[in-house]
């Protein structure tokens, strides 16, 4: 019974003293180098529709070097060319105006004629009243056409807006990373056509061990030891420290940026802090 017993404690302090020892070279590796970040592009944009509608042009490929405001897609909406159509006809309607100019210069000579008369006993009052009243509602309906008419061509430009977004545009320089569309295919404002990058600077966050927060200062060139290519270390720009210690890994949060000028460099490998 005893022996048993024995042999239970024993058993369970050995393996809490293996569980111990089998956690310390991890902090210890926690400590020296930290914890290792994936490279990213410094600018990423996944391009949406601005509206609902079918793809009619796919304008570049993956892989393709596009610059800030080169069309990539254009989608095609019935409804919006159809209410372009009216709103382009609208604008031109000069017709009203013409109508309402004539016939406030006709009730004006009417109403000159009848105070061009000598007599005023052969005019009654009540013909100066009515001559007055035609001359206003003449003059408010010649305000409203105009008004019409340039309501309509601001409708216009609203329309010109809305087929204008169906073209979707690069939002900076970079390379087209994937298309996930295809031409015929209608899509929602939430469905996604295509992404572009830009790798020229790459970003990385690193968590590096806690011990370095003394030697660390933003704007500073640091190495981060890779493995990709051979590269051994790769030189990096410290953006950003975080004001917080990770109690679970004992590490710092830094964001560095990698110069990649010419696109020398794939974003997505990985790198660590070297601890020098």
């Amino acid at each position: 019974m005893h022996s048993w017993v024995n042999y239970t404690v024993f058993a369970l302090l050995g393996t809490g003293i293996l569980g111990i020892a089998g956690e310390l070279p991890s902090t210890s590796m926690e400590e020296d180098t930290g914890l290792p970040g994936i490279t990213r592009p410094s600018l990423q944009a996944v391009i949406y529709p601005n509206v609902a509608g079918v793809i009619q042009e796919l304008l570049v490929e993956e892989g393709a070097l596009v610059r800030a405001g080169q069309p990539l897609v254009r989608m095609h909406d019935r409804v919006a060319m159809a209410t372009l159509t009216a709103a382009e006809v609208a604008a031109t309607q000069i017709g009203p105006i013409d109508l309402a100019s004539a016939e406030l210069a006709a009730a004006e000579q009417h109403l000159q004629r009848l105070q061009s008369v000598t007599d005023l006993r052969a005019v009654a009052a009540q013909d100066f009243e009515i001559a007055r009243a035609a001359v206003e509602k003449a003059r408010a309906n010649l305000i409203t056409a105009e008004g019409n008419l340039q309501l309509a061509k601001e409708r216009l430009a609203i329309e010109q807006e809305r087929v204008r977004q169906l073209t979707l545009t690069a939002p900076f320089d970079g390379v087209v990373y994937r298309i996930k569309a295809n031409i015929g295919e209608r899509l929602q404002e939430n469905q996604s056509i295509l992404e572009v990058v830009n790798t020229n600077v790459l970003k990385v966050e690193v968590h590096v061990p806690s011990s370095t927060q003394s030697k660390l200062q933003v704007g500073s060139m640091y190495p981060l030891k890779t493995s990709f290519r051979n590269l051994q270390t790769i030189e990096a720009k410290l953006t950003s420290v975080a004001p917080m210690i990770d109690p679970s890994t004992n590490t710092i949060r830094c964001m560095f940026e990698i110069d990649n000028q010419g696109d020398n460099l794939p974003a997505g490998f990985l790198v660590n802090f070297a601890n020098n």
